[in-house]
């Protein structure tokens, strides 16, 4: 039963109720979810809520948008949900840095390989890359789950570049896991969004010039400032 959203986390409550919905078959896989619109009018938000929960699912493959036909619950939706555990892994904590531990298994090693296999073309990829994160080269706090998904495909592209195929199909199994943890990126301080896009910046410095050892120290670094600047973040907001 879909009920108003109450104030706070209003984006995140609204992705939890819309999991809800297909979970409960009020919206069956290949069927077409409510306009943005009605959304907006069911949940009692503002349609950006909307919009970022329904970029949310997209992201983790839950729904599907058709272009001039709207946004359709996507045919494995169940599936996804079930495997990966969705909403319990955006305020679990020790998930959050047992899934760090793993990618700094798999990222560091993939950063070393990537800084000995990469081609001019594939420099080229991850400066692409790097600018649509950073809104065409201008390090600013991203705004919405856009700039997520880009720094999410900042890393798969190195995992690509590496040229180990059991590393970049694990990355890719727990994509989803890392895709929700990212949200809480969105509530680190513009300093801190800043100092990770440099740090993207420095690791395909690394790669370019074909230095394996400062590619994947620099890597392991930036992952765990990344975990770093979220626990203190989620301190600092205990204390107020």
């Amino acid at each position: 039963m879909i009920k108003p959203a109450s104030r706070t986390t209003l984006y995140q409550e609204v992705l939890k109720q819309m999991v809800a919905a297909i979970k409960e078959g009020i919206w069956v896989a290949g069927e077409k979810i409510p306009s943005e619109m009605e959304l907006a009018e069911l949940f009692q938000v503002g349609r950006n809520s909307i919009r970022e929960a329904t970029k949310a699912l997209a992201i983790f493959g839950i729904v599907e948008s058709k272009p001039g036909q709207g946004t359709f619950v996507s045919p494995d939706a169940l599936r996804k949900i079930s495997n990966n555990e969705l909403m319990n892994y955006i305020s679990d904590d020790s998930s959050w840095k047992e899934l760090m531990q793993v990618r700094l298994l798999l990222e560091v090693q993939a950063a070393y390989w990537a800084a000995e296999n990469a081609t001019d073309e594939d420099i080229q990829k991850l400066y692409t890359i790097m600018d649509l994160s950073t809104d065409g080269g201008t390090n600013v706090r991203p705004r919405d789950l856009d700039h997520l998904k880009y720094h999410s495909d900042f890393h798969e592209a190195i995992a690509e570049i590496g040229g180990n195929s059991l590393v970049l199909k694990l990355l890719r199994s727990i994509r989803n896991e890392i895709d929700t943890q990212r949200h809480k990126y969105l509530d680190i301080t513009e300093e801190d969004w800043n100092r990770m896009m440099e740090e993207h910046r420095q690791i395909v410095e690394y790669i370019r010039n074909h230095e394996p050892q400062k590619a994947s120290q620099a890597m392991r670094e930036h992952l765990l400032k990344g975990l770093y600047n979220v626990i203190r973040n989620e301190e600092e907001e205990d204390k107020e």
